[in-house]
Parts: structure tokens; sequence; C-alpha cells
């Protein structure tokens, strides 16, 4: 059937929109014009423009999440919206969120790692640290070394803005409270150390951000020790096609147990170059001829996986640097004049196995 939206306006009874849900709910772009026009003509959310979003079909929306997430963005700056109807959108939102960085194509079940657009789009909004977090509010991100590299790459780089104590001080506060509700990956120390180290070598005025990263780095809300985490290598790389890669990592996980399976326990990230993605590989099939099996605990959200590129400063000291999978800046660059890629020293997850430690 054909369902037609021009008749949905805010006048319309419920009882009528609920039929046009069950013949339209599962292509759900047929009420994103019904939604956006709500938006854009009101002040705040009304009652039939939310009782849409709390039964169309979430999953649906991923064909054209762009749109979507620009409508929540609308819908969140809202002027005259009710704090109750925010707290349920922005609950819809990060609900789709989550429904959609688990992706199924073909038949390899995957799980995300790393959406370089993603990250992307959280760059070119953060230019504060208020930015920062309302991006990560807004379902931006659910990494806090997403945030520590937006530090490096916008915030901090700006030439007309520098967060003083009061900045800071807030930000961190922000930030914890968001990260205890989000449950947001933690920053592995493995990670925030190098930098900075690397920021105290600058010869730009850093002194502000190794402030602001050791703030962050002693915060056990936003941060990760040593001992939480486990370092593992990429073994190797297998190109599937020109758009597909398969990156494997052996690494038996503590709460794994015995083993009777065939070959060696890891997991297998696979990058798509169409999408720009970093997925952790679940289906078994997609294991075979590797040499290494999966098992269920391993989790995407408790892995990081980042290059380490050593860099010549102009001087000819050799520093290894840290920069997420995903990424396509050298932070070093900027923050360390003249120096100079030297090599590359290898691909690493950095695994958190708190969970599973004994005592902590």
């Amino acid at each position: 059937a054909v369902v037609s939206t021009q008749s949905t306006g805010d006048n319309l009874d419920i009882d009528i929109i609920y039929p046009l849900l069950q013949l339209g709910g599962s292509n759900s772009g047929v009420f994103y014009k019904t939604l956006s026009d709500s938006v854009s003509n009101n002040l705040n959310l009304s009652k039939n423009a939310l009782f849409l979003l709390q039964n169309i079909d979430l999953w649906c929306l991923k064909a054209d999440w762009e749109h979507w997430s620009e409508l929540f963005d609308k819908i969140a700056n809202l002027p005259d919206i009710s704090a109750s109807d925010l707290t349920i959108t922005q609950e819809l939102f990060n609900k789709t969120c989550r429904a959609i960085s688990t992706d199924i194509t073909g038949n390899v079940s995957t799980t995300m790692l790393s959406d370089c657009k993603k990250l992307l789009s959280l760059l070119n909004v953060c230019e504060t640290l208020l930015d920062c977090c309302v991006a990560v509010y807004r379902g931006g991100s659910d990494s806090v070394c997403d945030i520590v590299f937006a530090l490096l790459q916008r915030v901090c780089r700006s030439s007309w803005y520098t967060p003083n104590q009061r900045d800071i001080d807030r930000f961190i506060s922000q930030m914890e409270r968001l990260c205890e509700e989000k449950q947001m990956q933690r920053v592995p120390w493995q990670i925030i150390d190098p930098i900075i180290s690397a920021m105290k070598l600058s010869t730009v005025d850093t002194e502000n951000l190794v402030l602001l990263l050791t703030r962050i780095r002693k915060n056990t809300t936003l941060s990760s020790p040593h001992r939480e985490n486990i370092v593992i290598r990429r073994n190797r790389k297998v190109n599937v096609n020109q758009d597909e890669r398969k990156f494997i990592y052996k690494f038996k996980h503590p709460g794994t147990g015995p083993c009777q399976q065939s070959g060696e326990c890891g997991f297998l990230i696979r990058y798509h170059r169409e999408n720009l993605t970093w997925d952790l590989v679940k289906d078994v099939n997609y294991y075979a001829d590797t040499g290494v099996h999966h098992h269920d605990v391993i989790s995407a959200r408790d892995m990081c996986q980042y290059w380490v590129v050593t860099v010549a400063l102009p001087d000819g000291t050799k520093l290894d640097t840290i920069t997420p999978i995903g990424w396509w800046w050298w932070w070093w660059r900027h923050w360390l004049p003249g120096s100079k890629k030297h090599g590359y020293k290898g691909i690493y997850v950095v695994y958190n196995v708190s969970d599973y430690m004994v005592a902590k």
C-alpha cells in the first residue's frame, strides 16, 4: 500500500496515525517530511510528532540516518520543548544510535568499532569544550578516546578559543556525568600517556592542553589504567577484495576459560573502504582459513584500535605517537613542528579486561 503523509498534520487524531504506522512503519522515510514540517512550524514538539517518533521502526532510519540525525538535532533545539519531551527524544536518539551501530551486511555479523564519517561529524561540531559535551549528549560519540583527539585536532588548536581553568573544571564534571550515564568507553592510559609525553616536548604552547589531558588521565571515570588493559599487536592483514580487509588478532580473553577449538583464540576486525568503517566480526564463517576463532566474550566496547607511528623530531630524537584508526590526521604535525614521519611501527588493539580482573 502507498502511504500518504500529506494529511498527517498536528491536528490528525492518533487513531488515524496508528493504522498508517501499521502500513508504513517499516518504511520510515514516508514519515520524515511530516515530522520535519511539524518541527519547522512549531516552537515545541507536538503530541502527534512525539507519537510518530515513539512508534516508527527505528532500524529503518539507518538508510537515511544523516537526515534523521539532523531532525533529532532540530528537535533538541526547539525553543519551547518540554524537559520530558527532550528526555524522551534523546533516549530515542541514543536507542537508534545503538541499533544501527550493530550492522548486518550480507551474512557477516559485525559490531562497530570505528566509523570515520561519524568521527568527522564530531570534529565539525567541536570547537569548544562545551561543544564536546553537547556532541556526546546527542550521541556524537561513545568514547572518551574520540573526545581526546577532538581536543587535539579542533578545540585546542583554535586561534580564538583557549580553555581556562573554569572551562576545564566544568568540562571534566560534565564528562564524568555523561560517561556514567552513557557507559562510555574510557580512554586507556596506553593511548593518553604517549600523547601527554609528546605534548611536553612541543615547542608550541601546550600548557593548557597538557593540564586538560592530565586531568582526564587522573580521572578514573574517564580513563583506564595500564593494569586494566592488554595491548595486542595485529598479527596480519588479509585483502578480501578492493574494498574490504581483514585484520587478524590473536588473543585469549581471560574470560574464555579452557578452549578445545582448533586454531588460536582471537578476533577479526573488518575494514570496509566504501563505508569507512571498522567492525569486530562475530560470524564464525568469516573466520575460515584465518587460523583464529572467535569467542562471544570478545566485545567491541572493550577495545580501541590504533596506529603507532614513529616520528623524527628536528633534533633527531625518535618518538612513538598514537592515533586511533579512523582519524586520518596526524596530530603531531601541528603539535611537534618540524617533525617527520620515520615509519609505521604497527597497528594495535588495547583491550580492557577490568570486568574479569580478580582484584582491582
